[in-house]
C-alpha cells in the first residue's frame, strides 16, 4: 500500500487545528430574501446580503452581481475590481472570464484585459489552457492566446488530468495534449477527468470510466456529479448520497441536492433548504438557507495556511519572561523573521496535507513514452509527471498499489497542493519527482511565502516592570523600498527565458553545518528578481523558473531544460540566468563552482562548475545570455563562508566567457559577496533591482554596471567596512556592443493583449 510520511507531530496537528478554528474566518455565498451575501460557520453574515447573485471566493477574491453588472469583491467586502461587466467567473490561474458589449474576454487582477472582449464562448483557464469558439468551431489556447492544437472541435471541454472530452468529425471521445485519441466511445455524455475518473451517460444512467476508456463504476444513477476529495454525490430513486472511487456508498441518499466536496465539506439541500454537511453526512450548518454557494467553497487552503502562520507569528514574536532584550532583538531580526514565516508556512502546509492528500487513494494514468514520465493522480492535489524509466514502466503500472509513495513538499496553486518533489520506490528502485521537470504542471504556485500583511512591532521593554509596550513603529515583513513600487510594464518578451536560483538554507540540508553559514537573504533576492523580470521587463510568468534551496540534481536539471530551450527557439530565445547563493573554488584547481545546498564544501564533485554552467547555457545558439552571479568564489559569503573555518581566501580562477554571453558578478578576486541587511538583500541584488525600479527596466546595460558597481563600492564600506567591486566580463563577440544593450528592446516585443 502506498503511504506518506510528513513527521509532524500529534502536538503541533492539535494547535494547528485550533489555530485554525480560533483565527480562520469561513466564509461562503448564501441567499436570504432573494439576495446573495456571505456567511460564516456560525450562520452569521460576515457580508452582508445585498447582491443579486455571487460566486465562492477564488484566488482571493469573489465575482458578484450588483444592480444588473458584475465586478470582484475581497474578503472584506470591499471592491476590487469595480461592477463594469454584463457577465464574470471566478478568477482561475491569474485570470477570469468576463463579458461586456455581449462579447467574452480575459482580465487581471486589476480590472485590465488580458485578451479584448471579442469571443462568444470561452472556458476559464486550467493548467495554462482554455477553449474558445471561432467561426471554425471549439479550439485551444494558451494564455498568449495562440491556437495550441491544429483542428477544431464540434464540441470540447477543457484539459484535465491530461486529458480533454471532444467531438470531431462525429467521433466521441478523449485527446491527449498532443491531439492525438487515447478513448473513443459511444456514450451519450461525457465529462472531464477528476481524479482518475470521468463520468459519462448512456441509456440516461450514468457512471464512471477510468483513463482506459474501462467503465469503473456501471450506469447505475440518475444522476451523478464528478469526484472531489474521494467522494462523488449520485442519485438514485431521486435522491442524493455519495459513493466512493470503489462505488460504495459512504453518506445515504437522503438529499435533494448535493454538490462537490470542497476542504471536507459539501453543500447539499433538505426540506427545500440549504445547508453544509462533512464526510460523515453530519451538519456543519442547518439547511436554513434558499441558496448556499454557487460551486461553493470553505475557507481556502491558501487563507488556512496564512492564518496559521499569522498566529503563531503573533506568539512568536512576543518576548519571553526570562529572555535578554539583547537576545530577543537577535532572534527576531528581520532575516530571522522570514524564515521563521518559511517555517510556520511549511509546518502549516504539511499538517494540512495530512488531511488534504490522500497517497493511499493516488492512481496511474498513462504513460508518456517520448518523455518516459507517467500521469499520477493524487486526492487532493494536482495531478503530476512522475519519472519512471521506460525499463520499468509496464511493471510499475502492473504493480501500482506497491508503490511506496514519500517525503513530499508542497506549495499551493489556487486551491489545491502542488506537489514540487515527491519520491517513490518500487522494488529496489527510486524515483524522483520534481516540480522543475513537469511540463504539464503549468498552473504556478499562488502562496507567497513573505506574506507582505504581517508586520513587526519591537516593544518598548520597561525594566522596572518587565512589561511589553509596543512602539507603534511597524516594519512589513519582506519590504524594503526595491520589494515594493516595482515597474509594470505594458510589453511582453515571449522568447525571453529565466532560470532564477536563491540558495539560502544549507544547514538544513547538511547536518554538519550550523545556520551561520546560510546565505542571509538568497531567497529574497531570488523571488524579487522574478517579480523583476515578469512585472519590468516583460518576461511572461511561464518562461521564469525560480528554484529555492535548489539541490544538485534541480540545479542542473534546471539548466538543461534552459538549454534545451534555446535549441528548441533556433537562435531566437534571450537566457537570463540568476544564482544567489554559495560558491567556493576547488582547491588543486581553484577553479569557482556553483554549491547546490545539498553539496558539502569538502567534495566539489557533486556541485556545479561554473565554467560547465556557462558552456551549457551558450551551447545552442541564442540572441544573448546574461548572467548575474551574487556569490563569491574565495571562500567568503554574506555571513560566514561554507571554509570559513579553515581561513580560505583563494583567488579563483576566472573561467572562459565564450559564446554569446554577458556576466555581471556581485565581487571580483578574492572579495567577498556581502549583505545590506537594512534592506534585506544581498548588496550586489539590492542595486541590481534599484537599476531596474529607477529605470523602470530601461537602462542600458552598460549605465547598469556603472549603477551597480558605483554604488555597490561605496555603500559596502560604508555598511560592511568591506571592499565589494562587482565586475562585468563579456564573450569577445559582445566586446564592443554589450554596454549598447538593453533588457527591454521593444522591436523584440509584442503587445500584450
Amino acid at each position: 500500500m502506498k503511504n506518506i510520511r510528513l513527521g509532524i507531530s500529534i502536538l503541533f496537528i492539535v494547535v494547528f487545528n485550533q489555530g485554525i478554528a480560533k483565527n480562520s474566518e469561513f466564509l461562503m455565498p448564501a441567499k436570504k430574501h432573494a439576495k446573495w451575501g456571505f456567511i460564516n460557520k456560525d450562520g452569521d453574515w460576515i457580508i452582508d446580503n445585498r447582491y443579486e447573485e455571487a460566486y465562492y471566493f477564488s484566488e482571493g477574491v469573489a465575482a458578484v452581481k450588483y444592480f444588473g453588472n458584475w465586478g470582484y469583491i475581497d474578503r472584506a467586502g470591499e471592491w476590487i475590481i469595480q461592477p463594469a461587466y454584463r457577465d464574470a467567473k471566478p478568477f482561475k490561474e491569474g485570470l477570469a472570464c468576463a463579458m461586456k458589449y455581449n462579447k467574452w474576454g480575459y482580465i487581471d487582477k486589476k480590472g485590465d484585459w488580458h485578451f479584448e472582449p471579442k469571443l462568444s464562448v470561452v472556458s476559464s483557464f486550467s493548467d495554462g489552457k482554455a477553449i474558445i469558439r471561432n467561426n471554425d468551431g471549439f479550439i485551444f489556447i494558451n494564455r498568449e492566446g495562440d491556437r495550441i492544437l491544429k483542428h477544431s472541435f464540434e464540441r470540447a471541454l477543457p484539459f484535465a488530468e491530461g486529458l480533454a472530452f471532444v467531438i470531431y468529425n462525429g467521433y466521441k471521445g478523449y485527446i491527449e495534449r498532443n491531439g492525438n485519441w487515447l478513448i473513443k466511445h459511444d456514450y451519450e455524455e461525457a465529462y472531464s477527468f477528476s481524479e482518475g475518473l470521468a463520468l459519462v451517460k448512456k441509456d440516461k444512467k450514468y457512471g464512471f470510466i477510468n483513463q482506459k476508456g474501462e467503465l469503473l463504476i456501471d450506469l447505475e444513477f440518475e444522476d451523478a456529479n464528478y469526484f472531489k476529495e474521494g467522494l462523488a454525490a449520485v442519485k438514485i430513486d431521486d435522491r442524493w448520497g455519495y459513493i466512493n472511487q470503489t462505488g460504495a456508498f459512504v453518506i445515504e441518499t437522503r438529499f435533494e441536492a448535493a454538490f462537490p466536496f470542497s476542504n471536507n465539506f459539501a453543500v447539499v439541500k433538505s426540506g427545500g433548504k440549504f445547508g453544509l454537511i462533512n464526510k460523515k453526512g453530519d451538519w456543519e450548518i442547518a439547511p436554513a438557507y434558499s441558496g448556499l454557494g454557487r460551486y461553493t467553497k470553505a475557507l481556502s487552503l491558501e487563507e488556512q495556511v496564512q492564518d496559521f502562520v499569522k498566529a503563531m507569528y503573533s506568539d512568536w514574536q512576543l518576548k519571553g519572561e526570562f529572555e535578554k532584550t539583547s537576545t530577543y532583538l537577535a532572534r527576531v531580526s528581520e532575516e530571522n523573521r522570514e524564515a521563521q514565516i518559511r517555517e510556520f508556512s511549511r509546518q502549516a502546509m504539511n499538517s494540512l496535507a495530512r488531511r488534504h492528500v490522500n497517497y493511499d487513494k493516488a492512481s496511474i494514468g498513462l504513460y508518456e513514452a517520448d518523455y518516459e514520465k507517467f500521469n499520477v493522480f493524487v486526492p487532493g492535489a494536482k495531478s503530476l509527471m512522475l519519472p519512471v524509466p521506460l525499463e520499468y514502466a509496464k511493471e510499475v503500472k502492473e504493480n501500482w498499489n506497491e508503490v511506496w509513495l514519500g517525503n513530499p513538499t508542497y506549495t499551493l496553486s489556487g486551491d489545491k497542493f502542488l506537489i514540487t518533489s515527491l519520491e517513490a520506490r518500487y522494488n529496489g528502485q527510486h524515483f524522483y519527482y520534481d516540480i522543475s521537470q513537469d511540463f504539464h504542471t503549468t498552473a504556478n504556485p499562488t502562496l507567497d511565502l513573505s506574506f507582505n500583511d504581517i508586520t513587526f512591532s519591537v516593544p518598548q521593554i520597561n525594566t522596572l516592570s518587565g512589561s511589553q509596550t509596543s512602539t507603534g513603529s511597524l516594519t512589513s515583513i519582506g519590504h524594503s523600498d526595491v520589494d515594493v513600487n516595482i515597474p509594470i510594464t505594458d510589453m511582453k518578451n515571449k522568447k525571453t527565458f529565466a532560470l532564477v536560483i536563491g540558495n539560502e538554507d544549507y544547514s538544513s540540508f547538511q547536518m554538519e553545518l550550523n545556520t551561520s553559514t546560510n546565505v542571509d537573504f538568497a531567497s529574497i533576492d531570488a523571488k524579487t528578481f522574478k517579480k523583476y523580470l515578469i512585472n519590468t521587463l516583460g518576461v511572461p510568468n511561464e518562461n521564469v523558473t525560480l528554484l529555492l534551496n535548489a539541490t544538485a540534481g534541480q540545479m542542473r536539471q534546471s539548466i538543461a531544460r534552459l538549454s534545451a530551450i534555446a535549441e528548441a527557439y533556433e537562435g531566437e530565445a534571450k537566457l537570463i540566468f540568476y544564482y544567489a547563493g554559495h560558491g567556493l573554488p576547488k582547491e588543486g584547481t581553484d577553479e569557482p563552482y556553483l554549491i547546490p545546498v545539498d553539496v558539502s564544501s569538502s567534495n566539489l564533485d557533486y556541485a556545479l562548475k561554473l565554467e560547465d554552467v556557462f558552456n551549457k547555457l551558450t551551447e545552442h545558439d541564442s540572441e544573448r545570455v546574461t548572467a548575474f552571479l551574487d556569490a563569491c568564489f574565495s571562500g567568503g559569503a554574506r555571513n560566514q563562508g561554507l571554509v570559513a573555518a579553515r581561513g580560505v581566501r583563494i583567488k579563483p580562477k576566472s573561467p572562459f566567457i565564450m559564446g554569446n554571453l554577458i556576466v555581471f558578478s556581485a565581487s571580483s578576486e578574492d572579495q567577498t559577496a556581502h549583505p545590506y541587511r537594512e534592506k534585506a538583500h544581498g548588496i550586489f541584488t539590492y542595486y541590481l533591482l534599484k537599476g531596474l525600479q529607477i529605470s523602470n527596466g530601461e537602462m542600458t546595460y552598460g549605465e547598469l554596471e556603472d549603477f551597480i558597481r558605483t554604488n555597490v563600492k561605496r555603500k559596502s564600506v560604508l555598511v560592511n567596512n568591506k571592499v565589494q567591486s562587482p565586475e562585468v566580463k563579456v564573450s569577445p563577440i559582445f566586446e564592443y556592443t554589450w554596454q549598447d544593450m538593453r533588457f527591454s528592446q521593444k522591436d523584440n516585443f509584442s503587445s500584450s493583449r
